[in-house]
Parts: C-alpha cells; sequence; structure tokens
C-alpha cells in the first residue's frame, strides 16, 4: 500500500474508509463559533450545515448511525442536525480537513471542488423533475442525488493521479465501466455502497445503485422507447415491475446523474442525451422539449446557488447561440468589458441618475468586481436619517430590525465625508461600540468589512458595507474604491 495504489475494491474501500471529510475552513470556523454561542441554535445553523456538502454529509451518517430506524430514515442534513444536536456535531470535528479559498487551490482540490459542482447539478436537475411530477418528496431527492458521488469526490482528492488516469481512458473510447475496472480494479459504484455502508449512509443512497430500485439496461431501453416520437406524449408501461420503477423518484436520481455527467463530458448536445430525457419523459408523461427545458433550467440555478469555483458551470454553455449546430464560430468575440468599465460607460451614458439608480448600478458591479463580498448593504442618508437601499446576503428581516438611525460616530463619520475604511481582527472588534445599535449582530468574529461613502446628488449620501467570513485583499479594497468613485456626485 505504500509503494503503489490499491488495486481491488477491499483495498480502496481500506484506504478510503478513514479518510478525513474535506471541509472549507471558513465553514468549519463558523460552525465552531456557533456551537460555543449559547444564543445560537440548529435553526440558525442550518444555512452553514447546508453550504459544505460534506459537512451535512457527516452530520447526516452520524444521525443514521446513532438513530438506526430503516422504516424512517432520517434523509436530509436538517432532520440530523435536529437529531445529533450541538454536542454530537462538535464530536465530528476530527473527522474533518480544512481547506482554504483564499489561496490557489492544488489540482486535486480544484477537480474536487469540480465534481461536486456536477453533483449538485444534478441534485437540482432531479430535484425540479421530481417538483413537476408532485411526487412530493423533492428535498429527499435532492440531498440523495447530491451524495451519491461522496465515494467520487474523495477520489477525486485524494486519489488524483489515479483519477485523472480514468479520465484519459474515457477519452481514449473507454466505457466508464471499463476505464474504472482496469485502473481501480473495480467500479466507483460498488466502492460507493461499501463505503456508504461503513459509514452509515442513509439506505435511500444506496438504492440509487441498485437494479432492484433502478431500471437496468433493457428496462432503460423500454421506458426510453415510450417516449420515441417527440412531437406526442409518451405511452403507458402495462409492466408491473415497469410502474414500480417509473414511480420510485430515485429514477430521477439515476437520470440527472447520467445527464449531468455525459453534458460535463461531452456537451450539451452530446447524442446520448435524449435517451435520458425519453425515459424521463415516459416517467413525468411530458413531452421530450419540457424535460429538456426543465434540465436546461435547472443548471442555470445550480449555477446561481451552487458556484464551488472548480469548474466552468454547465450553464455557461446554454448561452453559446452555435450550442446545436456544427458552426461553431471561429471569429474571435467582443471583448467584454470588465464591471468597473462597464459601470464607467453606463454611466457616462446619461449624467441624471438619481442616487438610487447609481446605489443599484454600484451593487451590480460590486457583486462582479468584488466576489468575495458575502454580504452587502447600501445605506441612503438624508436629512439625518440613515436607511438601507439594496442588500444581498443578509436575512432581510434581521437587517430591518436593527435600528439604523440609532446615534454612531462611524456612521457619522461616513456620511459628512467621502472616506473608505477596512476593518478586520481586533481592529474591527475595538470599533463595534461605534455602530449603530445592535448592527454588531451581523458581525462574525471572523468578518472582515469595508465601509465606504460619498454623496451621489446635492443632498444625498451612499454609505457602502461589504462584509465577508473569508477576507478581502488589496485588489477588492481598490475596486470598492474605484466603484464609489464613480458613483459620486462630483464625477456626474
Amino acid at each position: 500500500m505504500k509503494d503503489k495504489s490499491p488495486s481491488s475494491l477491499n483495498e480502496w474501500l481500506h484506504f478510503l474508509k478513514n479518510k478525513q471529510f474535506p471541509v472549507k475552513a471558513v465553514n468549519l470556523a463558523r460552525l465552531n463559533t456557533q456551537i460555543k454561542r449559547t444564543e445560537d441554535t440548529l435553526d440558525a445553523m442550518q444555512e452553514n450545515i447546508a453550504s459544505d456538502p460534506l459537512l451535512s454529509f457527516a452530520i447526516l451518517n452520524e444521525a443514521n448511525r446513532i438513530v438506526p430506524n430503516k422504516n424512517g430514515e432520517i434523509k436530509t442534513p436538517f432532520h440530523a442536525a435536529a437529531m445529533v444536536g450541538m454536542n454530537g456535531i462538535a464530536r465530528l470535528f476530527p473527522r474533518f480537513l480544512s481547506y482554504d479559498l483564499t489561496k490557489k487551490p492544488t489540482p486535486n482540490l480544484s477537480a474536487f471542488l469540480s465534481e461536486i459542482q456536477t453533483s449538485y447539478e444534478a441534485a437540482t436537475m432531479a430535484r425540479h423533475w421530481a417538483i413537476e411530477k408532485r411526487s412530493g418528496n423533492e428535498d429527499d431527492i435532492f440531498w440523495v442525488t447530491l451524495f451519491r458521488d461522496s465515494a467520487r469526490w474523495l477520489l477525486w482528492f485524494y486519489a488524483y493521479p489515479v483519477m485523472t488516469t480514468i479520465n484519459q481512458k474515457i477519452q481514449q473510447g473507454d466505457t466508464s465501466s471499463q476505464a474504472e475496472l482496469s485502473t481501480l480494479g473495480c467500479r466507483i459504484d460498488e466502492l460507493t455502497i461499501r463505503l456508504c455502508a461503513y459509514w452509515n449512509t442513509s439506505n435511500q443512497i444506496i438504492d440509487s445503485f441498485l437494479t432492484k430500485h433502478i431500471p437496468n439496461k433493457n428496462e432503460m431501453q423500454t421506458l426510453a422507447h415510450l417516449a420515441h416520437n417527440p412531437d406526442e406524449l409518451p405511452g403507458f408501461t402495462e409492466d408491473k415491475r415497469l410502474t414500480i420503477l417509473v414511480n420510485n423518484p430515485l429514477i430521477f436520481t439515476y437520470c440527472a446523474n447520467k445527464v449531468v455527467h455525459e453534458a460535463n463530458r461531452m456537451g450539451w448536445d452530446s447524442k446520448k442525451l435524449p435517451f435520458f430525457y425519453r425515459v424521463v419523459a415516459t416517467v413525468m408523461h411530458r413531452h421530450i422539449g419540457e424535460i429538456i427545458q426543465t434540465a436546461h433550467f435547472s443548471s442555470t440555478e445550480a449555477a446561481r446557488l451552487y458556484n464551488t469555483k472548480g469548474k466552468i458551470p454547465l450553464a455557461k454553455q446554454l448561452l453559446d447561440p452555435e450550442l446545436y449546430t456544427d458552426k461553431r464560430s471561429s471569429q474571435s468575440k467582443k471583448t467584454k468589458l470588465s464591471p468597473i468599465a462597464a459601470l464607467k460607460d453606463t454611466l457616462s451614458k446619461k449624467t441624471n441618475y438619481e442616487a438610487k439608480q447609481k446605489a443599484n448600478l454600484a451593487l451590480k458591479a460590486i457583486k462582479q468586481a468584488i466576489p468575495n463580498t458575502q454580504h452587502c448593504i447600501i445605506f441612503k442618508h438624508s436629512n439625518n436619517k440613515c436607511s438601507p437601499l439594496f442588500q444581498f446576503g443578509y436575512n432581510l428581516d434581521v437587517i430591518r430590525a436593527i435600528q439604523w438611525n440609532a446615534p454612531s460616530p462611524i456612521f457619522k463619520k461616513l456620511s459628512n465625508k467621502k472616506s473608505a475604511t477596512h476593518l478586520f481582527g481586533t481592529k474591527l472588534d475595538s470599533v463595534l461600540k461605534d455602530f449603530p445599535h445592535t448592527s454588531d449582530q451581523i458581525i462574525d468574529s471572523n468578518s472582515h468589512l469595508i465601509l465606504a461613502s460619498t454623496t451621489t446628488s446635492e443632498h444625498e449620501t451612499v454609505i457602502l458595507w461589504l462584509e465577508t467570513r473569508t477576507e478581502f485583499n488589496d485588489k477588492d479594497y481598490k475596486n470598492l474604491k474605484q466603484i464609489v468613485s464613480l458613483i459620486s456626485h462630483s464625477t456626474n
């Protein structure tokens, strides 16, 4: 084992079963803080738990370990967290390996993040198909589909050279089964089943690999044939087993996984995709075009909600106007303006933008030019009153409840002159008392905060509040100052 890679199912099982789960460092730090704060509840921790898949997966496995109940399995991380409790979650920390995204990722980390994003794309697709069938268990299907590739994630993280070899063999014409067997000595699906059994994973995830619950090759062919004509609704199957399989939502998990992996490997115009679309059309008794439309829509949602930065989202391909033709343009595309250059260009076309319009344009530029921003508020200050105009990232009810008009030395200084400051660590802690009353509740111990202000009209000032639980760098600070300068009343 020390001199070579594992070469059989049992060797790979031994290699992976006790490996630590990679989790974002910022999520672990935030979770550790939330566990220690007595005022935090599990409900308040849900967003953090859901934000990292292997964090969620470990909690789900732990819940199924301590509360074994095959008839009422714990299928979602939120249910699992409630069963495990604060102390139970704290005991899981030794099982995690933290990684930092503020530095350039290593090849194995990039591949790991890419696979996770692929799984999110499949999970989102399966969820939307389940919603449209009105099965009532779309949340369960999302998590089952997401965690189905958990072993593949770990293989990319801990056995990157081996997985690269498998990919090369597939590109050279081998099937996935052939490439995996010749390189690993086993199928990844087999390994996943064994690992999930060891980890006490929900049986529903294991079931998604078994032909007892999923159609075999011949049954898939039969289901696809029922939707052979794209202009007609599919026929109904009279086979009892196929009827049972069609009504099992795990078929969405299986098909979504196949569609997304194929689209990632060969593109949306792959000739294999219509086969799976036809199977899903039969399952849902819908036209094939509706199934494709839902698949494309779900990929755009996944790109918006679950972009891990590991790869270009699948949804990007859908923006290609020549996606389904053989005539790919060889002409160079028009150079796209940077977010700040685009803001400058927009403002130059009109001289009488209102303060609210400028603030909205600034918000759009911030989202693109300062991607490290996790939370943002833009305030309007006029007639000695301060109120939020726009925000993203925070809970809206929490923002509304804060007394932004309460006396604040910092906000008073910001409202009186154009300025910018970057606060974090002890410097931020020392000035929290100078913020508007109760606003410190949205500041975390790991927070980096950039505050800036400028006049946007003769009698109005905007104050920009950018906060992250990771880190702002010099480029972020410089970009914000450029944005502030562009919307300033003095430059327009």
